[in-house]
């Protein structure tokens, strides 16, 4: 990811955050904007599959971002699995064994198990779709572990996505969360930003190999 495009990306996550304050009335546009400017820094890069499903999870997201401002939350959830799916392909093409890092992916394991039990007596109809996007958001996570990628970025990024989605999950579901709209976004932004940037450097790194 290029400095320029860093740069914006954080200028367009700011002025989101300041949104939340003055309660703008077009905050739904500002919240895709950053992953629009992630997909041009992606759109940047020479073309290959990798490109393509890393575009596609942006592409899921940015839909994801749009239905849940407008609470569409099924079809935002369902939009979300798609773009953890495509982040677990990712990571999958970088799969380097079951040990690699087991330790993390135990605790993964039961932070999710937990989590599971903790929301179920509480998620009424939406149980089928909320258990479905933790079992992908799970997945991507203990691919992210078992990746050759180094924690920094891209595993860093998928740890951070379960965070922010543990935050939506815990504020809609358990109990409300203060200021949860800048926890939850400024999580998800640094996911992001950290996923694409870490798919980028591997990008590179074997180019240059």
């Amino acid at each position: 990811m290029t400095k320029i495009i860093s740069m914006i990306f954080l200028v367009f996550v700011l002025l989101y955050m300041v949104g939340f304050y003055f309660s703008l009335d077009f905050l739904w546009l500002l919240k895709i904007i950053p992953i629009a400017v992630l997909l041009g820094g992606v759109l940047k890069t020479k073309s290959s599959l990798m490109r393509t499903i890393l575009l596609s999870a942006l592409v899921f997201s940015g839909c994801g971002d749009l239905l849940l401002a407008f609470d569409e939350f099924i079809f935002g959830v369902a939009a979300f699995l798609l773009a953890q799916l495509s982040y677990a392909w990712l990571f999958r093409h970088h799969w380097q064994g079951f040990y690699n890092r087991w330790h993390l992916s135990v605790l993964l394991l039961i932070y999710m198990l937990v989590i599971m039990w903790w929301l179920l007596p509480n998620l009424g109809n939406l149980q089928f779709a909320v258990v479905a996007y933790l079992i992908a958001i799970a997945t991507m996570g203990l691919f992210a572990f078992q990746s050759s990628l180094p924690m920094r970025w891209a595993v860093l990024g998928a740890i951070l996505f379960i965070i922010s989605d543990s935050f939506i999950a815990i504020n809609k579901f358990i109990s409300p969360i203060p200021y949860e709209s800048y926890w939850i976004m400024s999580s998800y932004y640094m996911a992001q930003f950290m996923l694409v940037t870490g798919f980028l450097n591997s990008v590179r790194q074997y180019a240059e190999a």
